[in-house]
C-alpha cells in the first residue's frame, strides 16, 4: 500500500505522520531521521494490526495545492506559526 507522508518543522526536529493512516505518527531529530522513524512506525504498525486480526484504516484522499490571497500582514504571521 501507498500512503502520503506529512512533515512539519518543529522547534527541535521534525514530527512525521502518514495522512491517510492518522495512528502513524512519530517525531525525529532531523528530516530523514524522522522519515526512518516513520517508515519504521508505520512497518509496525501494520504488524499489530495483522497480529491482532484488524484491517489497516485507510483514508483515500485527493491533494492539490491551492492558492489563497490573503493580506500581506496575514501572511507575515502565517510564517511565525
Amino acid at each position: 500500500m501507498k500512503f502520503t507522508a506529512c512533515y512539519r518543522k518543529l522547534e527541535h526536529g521534525y514530527m512525521g505522520k502518514l495522512l491517510e493512516w492518522p495512528g502513524v505518527i512519530t517525531e525525529g531529530d532531523d528530516l530523514d531521521d524522522c522519515r526512518e522513524l516513520l517508515l519504521e512506525a508505520a512497518n509496525e504498525m501494520a504488524e499489530l494490526y495483522k497480529d491482532d486480526g484488524r484491517k489497516i484504516p485507510y483514508i483515500p484522499l485527493i491533494l492539490e495545492s491551492v492558492s489563497v490571497s490573503v493580506p500581506a500582514e496575514v501572511e507575515e504571521e502565517a510564517l511565525l506559526v
